[in-house]
């Protein structure tokens, strides 16, 4: 059976044709799925205060800038609650997302004074604001992770 010209062409058009692509998987991120990158990073943060503060405060390490002894002791004591803070999280209690948030918020006040104290010329290394910085946006990254669209229980508002 012979076929057109014009019949041969459209037929092959038909097979030339690209499909449209699919569409996307969808993937959802579970609640219990974010709350466990957020412990993670809260224990990892942790530890790495708890030992980078631990070092300088048994005097095992001398850095190389101006230190604010309250600082480091500061820095440390957080490291241990953020290690509190990670387990709770992973456990998806409700005392672990509050304190996070009280974490934020004492990191955001510190990290305010570390500014302000530049500014009316006390003697602050650079890498001391810096790291408080990051410290309070990882810690923004975690609060975000644990209520963002959280669900709240059935009957509360």
């Amino acid at each position: 059976m012979h076929l057109s010209k014009e019949r041969q062409t459209q037929v092959g058009k038909k097979h030339s044709r690209k499909k449209a692509p699919e569409p996307a998987a969808v993937v959802r991120i579970d609640q219990k799925k974010k709350d466990r990158v957020a412990a993670i990073l809260a224990i990892v943060l942790g530890l790495v205060s708890v030992r980078e503060g631990g070092s300088v405060l048994l005097g095992l390490t001398t850095p190389a800038y101006s230190v604010l002894p309250w600082l480091v002791w500061y820095n440390v004591a957080m490291g241990i609650v953020s290690v509190v803070a990670g387990v709770g999280m992973w456990q998806q209690r409700e005392w672990g997302i509050t304190l996070a948030l009280n974490i934020l918020t004492l990191h955001g006040i510190v990290f305010l004074g570390l500014i302000g104290l530049n500014q009316i010329g006390q003697t602050v290394a650079m890498i001391s604001i810096f790291a408080m910085l990051f410290r309070t946006f990882t810690w923004i990254v975690i609060c975000s992770l644990l209520k963002w669209k959280r669900q709240s229980p059935a009957g509360t508002a």
